[in-house]
């Protein structure tokens, strides 16, 4: 995406000054996430797909025990939604890519070895696209005429906040974190003027909830 390549060239201008001078917290990595994306709050029912995230980083000596993380991922994930046919509930699914843009802070408990870390998150994606085009006409759980491709225009930019743990050793860590949506993803919906389609189709509200676990990989 247009997006993504954009933020990396702002990653690749961008040289954050070091007060260490160990070269060990002054590195690049190339990092893979696997994600498990949810919606919280949702106006109709979700279900939790998963997905994946790849992308680069720049950790450097801050202060202190402290590192500062610097990253920028291309992520795709999926998520389903729980919609009626005539004779049974189906689960259909959707998928979603964008970009995510991290400023990271790392306390250093154990060196390079575990840390935990917490910092915003800016993330900057496409609509939720249906996976099946033949699933587009079947109304949402809970509404009267609210079909499932009506639903694919989520907010194209979300802010989030991200908390987790990092462990390993210097040329390589792994990673577990949660993010948690402060925005609301659903906030473009609102925009659609759904309600003159389904009465109900009003105030959509929903914050996102994506769960990864990956590896990083330092030059």
């Amino acid at each position: 995406m247009k997006q993504f390549f954009f933020f990396l060239l702002i990653f690749c201008s961008i040289s954050i000054q070091a007060q260490r001078k160990d070269y060990s917290s002054n590195r690049i990595g190339l990092q893979g996430q696997y994600a498990l994306l949810d919606l919280n709050r949702s106006n109709f029912e979700t279900i939790q797909e998963s997905g994946f995230l790849v992308g680069l980083s720049k950790r450097s000596a801050f202060y202190n025990n402290f590192d500062l993380i610097f990253g920028v991922d291309f992520m795709q994930t999926s998520i389903a939604v729980n919609a009626e046919n005539t004779t049974a509930i189906e689960q259909v699914e959707y998928t979603w890519s964008g970009a995510q843009v991290k400023l990271i802070l790392s306390y250093l408990i154990a060196g390079d070895h575990l840390s935990i870390e917490a910092g915003p998150v800016l993330q900057v994606n496409g609509k939720m696209k249906l996976d099946n085009a033949d699933q587009g006409n079947l109304i949402v759980k809970g509404y009267t005429n609210l079909q499932t491709e009506d639903i694919q225009e989520w907010s194209r930019i979300n802010g989030i906040v991200m908390a987790g743990l990092s462990v390993g050793f210097t040329q390589v860590r792994l990673t577990a974190n949660y993010q948690y949506g402060f925005t609301n993803a659903l906030n473009k919906l609102n925009d659609q003027d759904l309600q003159l389609k389904d009465p109900a189709a009003t105030n959509f509200k929903g914050n996102l909830g994506l769960i990864t676990a990956g590896i990083v990989l330092y030059l």
